[in-house]
């Protein structure tokens, strides 16, 4: 399965949460707000720069806190609101949400331009990390977010085009190193193949690009990814938390691996092996290795299984594995081919999954 086809089973999409979120944002109501912050903990409406901006700030940020923020521009004729509602979430895992409202039904460069004087007001008036900082664009909002992901002063860690995709192939020098992309959508969505373009326009590009789509979505918000999308966004930004990795479909048992593989003469199984002190190698094998196209192209043929070593030590020591974090690459009888161990390369990694993947061809 090639990067830009996963999919994720519908479910029933609920509303009431962003409602709840428009009531809480009303200006009639009281807010907690830190003496030394601008705008009020929690959810807000507030007026800056001429547009009207729906702000989520964490109810324990603070200047020894610094948060991320994450901007998301809506559709056409969407309300910030509904965007705001979409991370409702976040301000809970440290982000400042700003959903600005677009003047008339679309975005125009003009309100493009005002986003972003509103994100250096931000920066400069809220203690956010400026390394941490993120745009989404959701279908109008997506189709005008190249000006907000490219800009140099702005350099975001990370862009998600959302129903919608990129066609500008023209990222600035620093996005090849600087700059995570992601592209989401319903795979019944008329946009999907933009989404899937996304992948092509931008590889070599950029630090990472991927496209992820929810099975059965029309033109909608893909509510099923967005847990995804936090947990990328926050890769995309330097978070790491050992063995929380969701690069790969993951599965618990090796054995339940290999009896799955039981009479196939192709294929194999990737094991990756964490512990608790990997430290940075597990950051850039998580961020970088495992995100690389040919990697993720090769690897998703394979039985995917993640282990933890203090858990599994006999077991994963008996395949060769001496230390984390490691991979090793398992023939379709079970077997070690290559373990891998300590930083590791990409291209080491290619290789290694090139061997057992039984389509050794990447697609045009």
């Amino acid at each position: 399965m090639r990067p830009s086809s996963l999919v994720a089973r519908p479910r029933v999409r609920a509303a009431l949460p962003a409602v709840l979120f428009a009531l809480l944002a009303l200006p009639g109501l009281p807010r907690a707000r830190a003496d030394d912050l601008p705008y009020p903990l929690g959810p807000s409406s507030q007026p800056i720069d001429e547009l009207t901006v729906e702000l989520d700030l964490p109810r324990d940020l603070s200047a020894g806190k610094p948060a991320s923020l994450v901007v998301v521009l809506h559709g056409a004729g969407g309300s910030a609101t509904g965007m705001a509602g979409a991370l409702r979430t976040w301000p809970a895992e440290g982000y400042v949400v700003c959903a600005p409202k677009s003047k008339g039904q679309i975005w125009s460069p003009s309100d493009l331009d005002s986003v972003k004087r509103i994100v250096a007001q931000l920066k400069k008036t809220l203690p956010i990390d400026p390394r941490r900082v993120h745009v989404v664009g959701f279908s109008n909002g997506g189709w005008n977010l190249a000006p907000l992901a490219f800009d140099d002063a702005l350099r975001p860690a990370s862009a998600t085009w959302v129903a919608a995709g990129c066609r500008e192939g023209n990222a600035p020098k620093w996005a090849k190193e600087g700059l995570g992309v992601l592209a989401l959508a319903g795979d019944q969505d008329a946009n999907a193949d933009a989404a899937r373009d996304t992948v092509r326009v931008l590889a070599g590009k950029v630090r990472s690009v991927e496209a992820r789509f929810q099975a059965g979505l029309g033109h909608a918000w893909p509510e099923q990814l967005t847990d995804y999308l936090r947990w990328w966004m926050g890769v995309m930004e330097g978070r790491y938390t050992p063995g929380d990795d969701r690069n790969f479909d993951w599965q618990g048992d090796l054995e339940a691996a290999r009896q799955a593989l039981a009479g196939q003469k192709k294929g194999g199984i990737l094991l990756y092996a964490f512990g608790p002190e990997d430290g940075e190698a597990g950051r850039e094998l998580q961020g970088r290795t495992f995100m690389d196209l040919e990697v993720r192209f090769f690897g998703q043929q394979l039985r995917c299984v993640k282990l933890s070593f203090d858990a599994h030590r006999a077991e994963l020591e008996a395949l060769g594995v001496k230390a984390t974090p490691a991979v090793a690459v398992l023939d379709v009888k079970g077997v070690p081919k290559k373990v891998l161990s300590g930083p590791i390369k990409v291209r080491a990694l290619q290789a290694a999954v090139r061997t057992t993947a039984p389509n050794k061809r990447m697609p045009d």
